[in-house]
Order: C-alpha cells, then structure tokens, then sequence
C-alpha cells in the first residue's frame, strides 16, 4: 500500500518544525509482532513544543494516530492512513522528585519508572514492572498489573491537544475506569507524574510483588504483549 505524499506540503506549512517527518513509513518495524502496513506520514516530534506546533498547524481533515512502543499493537496491511505520531527520545525522561514522586515522560517504558522508584527506595510503583508498553500507553488504558492500576498512582498528567493546546489533567479528570480513561480522544500525552510512598532501599528487588520476579526473568527472554484490545 502507497499513500500520497503528503510531507512536501506538511513541511512548507511548518517551517519551523525540529520533529522527523516520513512519508510511506513502515509500522511494522516498530511493533513487537514485526507486521502491518505503512503510515502514510510518521511524526517524531523534538519535544512537547514541536509537537504543539505541528499539531496547531496540522490541517483538521488529516486524522492523527498515537503509538508507543508498539507492545500490544497490530498494524492493518493496508496501513494507516493520515498522521502517526510516535514520540521518542525528548519524552524519555524519568525523574525522581520531592515527596517520593516520579515524572516520567510518556515516551519511557513502564518498567523504567518501576526501576526508577525501586533505586530511590519508593514503594507503590513497582507494579509498572508488569505493564510491556511505555508510560503514554499506561495513561491512555490505565494499565495495571500485580493489583494495582495507574489510576492508584496518577496526580497528574500533561498533554496536547488536537489544536496544539497544553493540557493538565489531574487523577479525576482522567475519568479512569478497567483499561479505560475518559479523557479527550484528541490528547497526546507527553508527561505524567505518580505519587509513591516511603519505601526500603535495603529489601531491593523482593519489594516488587510476589509474581513480578518471574515477570522479569521472563521478559528478559522474549518480547511478549499480555493483552490485546
């Protein structure tokens, strides 16, 4: 399947823009199943203001799609047409902050925000160990694992909007539910920030849950998604 190309024109309306822009990109590369078709444009935005501007001026007619690091995804064939935006290295950061809280950009596999909170002796994150996607993708279906969800851990977190509008929605603005979150279909999310508690640096790896040892030797050997919707 080849779409039109459509990032002459994307490019000549955002002259500023810092992001990666490719048309005719293939999807399957960034998926754990290895298969689907292209997006007819893939964005990878520099940064959260790289990605307002593109979105701010994106033309309302061309639909907008979001992936991650592509765990629980399978790509139609036919590929998919108008704008995939995959967020890369400028959302990767997880950081620990005052009051045993972690901020971690959207970008980060869930798993690096449970290593996170473990090395700086915060309990309460662990359960993101269990959780094969990146931390947008947590926020998006309020992912869960060992008995705990997101929406146990979230106070915040920030995205853009369709108009390239910032956005801050707290723990209730996000409306979760099982595997669901009411927020705005439009939102990218760039950024969240959890709530831990005081934890033990001493106990180490047996902080995480009962299963979670055998989850992580696990993952070691192989790529696996634990559900797909």
């Amino acid at each position: 399947m080849i779409f039109p190309d459509l990032v002459a024109d994307l490019k000549a309306r955002m002259p500023t823009l810092r992001g990666r822009l490719m048309a005719n990109q293939s999807l399957a590369e960034l998926t754990w199943f290895r298969v689907g078709g292209p997006a007819q444009v893939l964005f990878m935005p520099e940064d959260e203001a790289d990605l307002a501007d593109f979105l701010a001026h994106l033309p309302t007619a061309i639909p907008v799609v979001v992936i991650g690091l592509g765990s629980n995804l399978i790509v139609r064939d036919g590929g998919v047409p108008g704008v995939v935006v995959r967020l890369g290295r400028g959302f990767g950061e997880v950081k620990v902050e005052d009051g045993w809280r972690i901020r971690a950009g959207t970008a980060a596999p869930d798993v690096k925000v449970s290593r996170a909170a473990q090395e700086a002796a915060i309990a309460g994150l662990a359960f993101f160990r269990g959780i094969p996607g990146a931390v947008g993708g947590a926020l998006r279906m309020n992912g869960g694992a060992y008995g705990r969800e997101t929406k146990d851990a979230l106070i915040e977190a920030r995205g853009v909007d369709r108009g390239g509008r910032l956005r801050v929605f707290n723990n209730g603005d996000m409306h979760y539910s099982y595997r669901h979150c009411g927020a705005p279909d439009d939102i990218v999310f760039t950024q969240a920030l959890f709530q831990g508690a005081p934890g033990d640096i001493k106990r180490g790896s047996s902080s995480m849950p009962p299963a979670a040892a055998a989850s992580k030797s696990a993952t070691r050997r192989c790529r696996r998604c634990t559900a797909i919707f």
